[in-house]
C-alpha cells in the first residue's frame, strides 16, 4: 500500500468518524433545546397569568405539570445516552483524526 492509499483511507475514515459525531452533536442539540422548550412551559404555567384561573380551579394545570415532568424525564433519559455514546466515540474520532494528521504529513514528506 503506497502513502497515498494510506491518506486516502485514513481521511475516510475520518470522515466517517466526523459525520458520526456530528449526527449525535444534532441529537444532542435537538433534545436540549425540546428541554429548554419545555422548561418555559412550566415557568409560563406557573406565572399564574389570571385569564387562566378556571384552570387552575380544575387542576389542569397539575395535569399539565405532571405530564411536563414526564416528557422532560423521558428526555432526559434520552439526552443522558446520546452524552455517553458521544462520549464513547470521541476516543475513535480522536484516533481517527491522528492517524488521518499523520498520514497526511507521511504523504507530504515523500513528497518532499
Amino acid at each position: 500500500m503506497d502513502l497515498d492509499q494510506l491518506k486516502m483511507l485514513s481521511d475516510l475514515k475520518y470522515q466517517k468518524s466526523r459525520k458520526a459525531l456530528a449526527v449525535l452533536t444534532a441529537r444532542e442539540n435537538e433534545l436540549r433545546s425540546e428541554l429548554d422548550r419545555l422548561r418555559d412551559l412550566v415557568l409560563d404555567t406557573q406565572a399564574q397569568q389570571p385569564e387562566h384561573h378556571e384552570i387552575r380551579a380544575i387542576g389542569a394545570d397539575m395535569i399539565w405539570l405532571a405530564w411536563v415532568g414526564q416528557a422532560q424525564r423521558r428526555l432526559n433519559i434520552a439526552l443522558a445516552q446520546v452524552l455517553a455514546q458521544k462520549e464513547g466515540h470521541m476516543p475513535r474520532h480522536r484516533q481517527a483524526h491522528g492517524k488521518q494528521m499523520v498520514a497526511e504529513k507521511l504523504a507530504l514528506d515523500a513528497e518532499a
